[in-house]
């Protein structure tokens, strides 16, 4: 029989697993949100034995503070989207303004992503129990890996700026942990967590830029 502190630390993986799986899959922006609020709490626990106490703390606060940045930037989004949808004078500009905020946010389908993160999640998971990296242990290599594999994947998939800017904290997240694990540096540590905050605020300003080339195609002959 498997011990508790197996078992809990098979739980921890198994919530990292279901969170990246909701923001790589499903195309809701606060799902997404809720998710990874929830990861960089799990995440904080899986580190909870390579840092002194109060770090694993400001790693969850410095997190959230991002996530609180999408989330207004999200909601900035909505509105605009929906302000020029109630302004459009034609079907015309309705779908100028479809297209600039709604365009979609994956370039692959749904089945495509839940096949790639199987396939990655397995990958992984060979690896980290057969495999001795710098004396890491599987949970702590599996955990920090797989975040890489989740943010690599949103952003190879990803079209909409804000999905990308996700993955990437993903992958600072997975960055994070195994840089914790190797060389706990209260230096980089911090400068990690700034990343982040500045991730969100770049990503945020990106999102707020006009988009070009997103007008409704002429046909060959006509114009203005």
């Amino acid at each position: 029989m498997p011990d508790l502190q197996t078992l809990f630390t098979a739980s921890l993986l198994f919530g990292l697993v279901v969170t990246a799986t909701f923001v790589v899959v499903f195309s809701d922006w606060r799902m997404a949100l809720f998710a990874l609020a929830a990861h960089y709490v799990l995440a904080a626990i899986l580190v909870l034995d390579l840092l002194p106490y109060p770090l694993p703390l400001v790693r969850i606060i410095s997190g959230i503070l991002a996530l609180v940045i999408f989330w207004v930037t999200f909601r900035q989004k909505s509105s605009a989207y929906r302000r020029a949808i109630q302004q459009a004078p034609n079907d015309a500009a309705r779908e100028m303004a479809h297209a600039r905020y709604r365009s979609g946010i994956f370039v692959a389908g749904f089945m495509f992503r839940l096949f790639a993160l199987a396939l990655a999640a397995m990958g992984i998971l060979g690896i980290a129990s057969s495999v001795s990296f710098l004396g890491l242990s599987s949970d702590i290599l599996f955990g920090a890996v797989w975040l890489i594999a989740a943010g690599i994947l949103v952003a190879i998939v990803s079209r909409d700026v804000l999905w990308l800017g996700l993955g990437m904290l993903m992958l600072t997240s997975g960055f994070t942990i195994l840089e914790t694990a190797m060389d706990p540096s209260l230096l980089l540590f911090g400068l990690l967590n700034i990343s982040d905050l500045l991730l969100a605020v770049v990503v945020a300003h990106l999102s707020t830029l006009p988009v070009f080339g997103t007008g409704p195609r002429r046909r060959r002959g006509e114009t203005e």
